[in-house]
């Protein structure tokens, strides 16, 4: 993984909005980046839309060139054009599109994120990047007995239709230069993260079968210089702390230095938020930002225990690294 001078992650889609609470200085808020980019006065027709889900644009620069990557796409079509045409960010110079697991809420605005893109860049294909059980029908559990199916992850058929060059592998990759390093299946080593409890996935007989391991979920990791390896984890339905074991374990020459993502800590998973926050010590991160899925009992133990270094990720942030 190359060493990149400097990255930029803006987060399109995610749970919450808010540009009223302090950031650090590398920190763009939402109303800060609007008004930089020529809004007047505040209005709610400029505003971005918070949304069940994640979509982040990451640029790194070197000096000789800018590489961009769109890590997942979010929920749906509306909030994700609405938030990209809002913050003037310029999809055509994506050069990859990596989903990092299959769900409806990173992956439902996969074909109109690839229409803009293929529009912005004079029509070139989209290398995408999918894991080959992505593509199952899932499902959880009610009370009941009754199973509540998700929508499905986009076909290889409609991602191509919309302009993807997609590519199914099980296998870690580099890319763009190297700039980028893309996860193989991620280890599971610690005892108390257990991946999506309750999660079924239809066969292809028909029948549901439990499903909550989830090895299709992978992550991103970026080399920042003078800084270190930053880790972006969308829903760390792996466990976060496995993540982050694996990730120090696959680049033992480049120091962590922080992770961005929804780190799953919410609803079923609350219970393993005192070991996953004690357990995160070990990394010494200096920049933690939870997002998405982490919910707000978790984010309240996170800030507790590591201060300043934790600065969540909402719609329309910048991160400047």
């Amino acid at each position: 993984m190359r060493v990149v001078d400097t990255a930029e992650v803006i987060f399109l889609v995610d749970n919450a909005t808010d540009s009223l609470s302090s950031s650090p200085g590398f920190v763009e808020t939402e109303f800060a980046r609007l008004r930089r980019r020529g809004m007047p006065w505040l209005s709610g027709k400029c505003l971005c839309c918070a949304a069940h889900g994640l979509s982040c644009l990451i640029t790194v620069r070197t000096a000789s060139a800018n590489r961009t990557l769109l890590f997942d796409t979010g929920p749906e079509e509306w909030a994700f054009e609405r938030n990209a045409v809002r913050l003037g960010v310029d999809l055509g110079q994506v050069g990859a599109v990596m989903l990092s697991h299959g769900h409806w809420d990173h992956a439902g605005a996969m074909p109109r994120a690839l229409q803009m893109i293929t529009m912005g860049n004079g029509g070139r294909p989209v290398p995408t990047y999918m894991h080959p059980d992505m593509f199952a029908l899932r499902a959880t559990k009610s009370a009941d007995g009754q199973f509540r199916p998700m929508e499905l992850v986009p076909s290889v058929e409609v991602l191509s239709g919309s302009g993807a060059d997609v590519i199914v592998t099980r296998d870690e990759q580099l890319l763009l230069d190297e700039t980028f390093y893309v996860s193989g299946e991620i280890p599971r080593v610690t005892r108390f993260e257990r991946g999506f409890p309750g999660q079924y996935r239809q066969t292809a007989a028909g029948n549901w079968e439990p499903d909550e391991v989830m090895p299709d979920e992978r992550y991103l990791a970026i080399n920042v210089a003078g800084k270190g390896q930053i880790v972006f984890t969308a829903c760390s339905h792996a466990g976060l702390i496995n993540v982050l074991t694996h990730a120090r374990a696959r680049f033992p020459e480049i120091p962590p230095y922080g992770v961005f993502g929804g780190f799953h800590l919410s609803g079923v998973t609350e219970p393993i938020i005192p070991e996953t926050v004690e357990a995160l010590a070990q990394f010494d991160l200096q920049l933690i930002s939870p997002g998405h899925c982490t919910g707000w009992r978790a984010v309240s133990a996170l800030a507790a225990a590591y201060g300043e270094t934790v600065a969540p990720s909402v719609v329309g942030k910048t991160f400047l690294l």
